[in-house]
Order: C-alpha cells, then structure tokens, then sequence
C-alpha cells in the first residue's frame, strides 16, 4: 500500500489592507520589496524612502479603498479559495493529508508567520502554488525569493521537499473560465449591438526593463488571451492593455489610461473589459477598471463600458489549482 504523505500546498498571493488604517504599512511593506520596486537607495535610506513614499501615497489610496467599502476584497477571496482547494483536493486524492496554506506577500498572513506556523507539521511535501497564473519576476518570483528567504533565516531547516508552481496561464479550467466571464459580460449589452462590442483584456503592468532581462509575463498574458479567443464563440475584435502604472521608468504599453480614449477616436462605441492577471478582485479590478475607467469611458463617449469580475471562487478555477498541484503530486509518486 502506498505511503500516505502529509502536503501542504501555500497559496501566494498579493494581500491587501483589510482596514483603511492597513493601507499605510501595506504600502510600505510594498516599497520595501526589491523585486517589485527599483529605488536607487539601500539598507536606511531605502526605509526612510519607503516610509515618505507610502506616507504620501497612502492619503489618495485610502480614498480608493473608502469607495470600495473600506478595505481590500482579494483576502476574503483568497481565504475562500484555500478552503474551496483543500475540499477539492480530499476529494480527488484522498490517499493523501492535504493541507491549504496562505502566505501573503505585502500583508498578513505574511511568508514569516506562515512558515513557522508549518515547522512543527512535519510536511512530507511543500507545493507554492502562487495565484498568478502567469509567471513574472515581480509577482511570483517575488513570492518564491521570500520563501527561501525565510527558510535560510530559520535556525533549524525543514525537511520536506518543495515544488514551484511557476505559471498555468494555459489550464484549460482557467481558460475555460475566462471565455464563460466574457459570455456573461457580453449578455449585459443588448443584444442588437452585441456583435460590436470590442473585447479589450487589462493585465497589471511591469516596467520594460523586467521583459528586456528575460520575464516571460507578457508574452504569458499574450499566449493566455490567444488561446482564450479561440475558445470564444463569437467574431469579436480583440485587444491587449496594461494598467496600474507607477513612477516614470517605461512600462509596458499600450497603457489604460490611453488606450481606452484612442478606442474611442477610432469609431469603438462598445467595450468590454476583461482582467486577465487578476483571479480574485481587489482594488485594480473593483475601483481602477470598475470606476476608474468606467469614467474615462464615460468622459470619451463611448455608448455602453462593462467589465468582467475576477474568477475569485468560480468551480473551474478551483479545478485548474486542483489540477495543477495533483500534476506535482502524481509526478513526484513515479510511475505506479
């Protein structure tokens, strides 16, 4: 009989302030972080910069979380997700203990506190399964830098074997997933104009110099949404943008904050937009595409602007984690 193993499988993500006083601290946790933000400054001096730049970020980015009911969505999503994953997983491989952990990279529970929280389980098998389908140095390889991190700062190191869960931006559950938000949003317009509707998917941007050094991010978005189109049934035309630019280094293009206006000048009076990166909503999809957006839509004059939520709990989405972590599981038993 084959040996029962204990896995954990930690879920990465994001975080956000649960609370507006949160959102402070949250952002300077954020600036701190070398992978996702380049400062020209270290040790000291890139603290007391942090501390300036989150202090005076925090006042408009507070007003945004206020209008969004006063915190971010994505840790009640994620929490949801572990729990939904782990029932998943005792059902389609119940030969094995699973248990689903939550690390958070900006906000509690952070990477530290989970980690010590695991060390006394005695795990057989570590699976980081970050929930960002398409790998990017700045949002996975973050997530698993600090991971090592913490595990080299530890007195005692744990045995267990780790698995990186790198990207399955190409699951045909998470694309599956994404063709079914479309169909929904597309039924929000009415049916005698729905053949004009221009489908345009919105991803999180990164600054060029993270591709010119080899990140596979966007040509990932790229493959997701051509691979999501071909599962599409209808003849819509289709476009890429980025958003949530920060600072003056050059990001990746075409930017939201243009794109949308230029749509307009070339004759698009319908528009749908779908977030492609974001599996759980929080205040890039609820306020920036939800309000944001939805107002410069509204100011360029376009007819009618929707958005599709985030996958957040949606069964096939579960099914793509599932999937992806029994592919680890059944690989590392070896052949039967």
């Amino acid at each position: 009989m084959q040996e029962r193993k204990k896995i954990a499988i930690v879920l990465q993500n994001l975080g956000g302030p649960r609370t507006l006083q949160a959102v402070e601290p949250f952002l300077f946790n954020l600036f701190m972080d070398e992978d996702i933000i380049k400062l020209p400054f270290k040790g000291k001096s890139r603290w007391f910069l942090s501390r300036l730049i989150s202090s005076l970020r925090s006042i408009p980015v507070r007003k945004k979380y206020a209008e969004i009911g006063g915190g971010s969505p994505l840790n009640c999503w994620t929490i949801l997700q572990a729990c939904l994953l782990q029932k998943w997983l005792q059902e389609h491989h119940p030969d094995h203990d699973f248990k689903v952990e939550i690390a958070m990279r900006y906000w509690h529970p952070m990477t530290e506190q989970v980690l010590r929280k695991m060390l006394p389980e005695k795990y057989d098998e570590v699976i980081l399964l970050p929930l960002y389908p398409q790998f990017s140095f700045t949002t996975s390889g973050s997530g698993f830098r600090e991971w090592e991190r913490q595990i080299q700062q530890l007195e005692s190191k744990p045995s267990w074997k780790t698995h990186l869960i790198k990207s399955y931006h190409l699951n045909p559950s998470y694309l599956e997933v994404l063709n079914l938000r479309i169909l929904e949003g597309l039924s929000r317009f009415p049916e005698s104009v729905r053949d004009q509707v221009h489908i345009v998917f919105s991803a999180h941007g990164t600054p060029v110099s993270e591709r010119e050094a080899g990140d596979p991010y966007s040509f990932q978005i790229k493959e997701t949404v051509e691979a999501v189109m071909k599962r599409h049934p209808g003849h819509h035309t289709w476009w890429q943008m980025y958003q949530s630019k920060v600072g003056p280094a050059k990001w990746l293009e075409p930017n939201a904050d243009t794109f949308i206006p230029l749509l307009q000048s070339y004759g698009v009076e319908y528009l749908l937009v779908v977030p492609v990166a974001f599996v759980s909503d929080h205040i890039e999809t609820v306020h920036e595409i939800g309000i944001e957006f939805a107002e410069l839509a509204h100011e360029c004059g376009l007819k009618q602007f929707e958005f599709t939520s985030g996958i957040n709990d949606d069964p096939l989405f579960i099914n793509a984690l599932g999937t992806e972590v029994l592919k680890i599981t059944r690989a590392s038993e070896g052949p039967n």
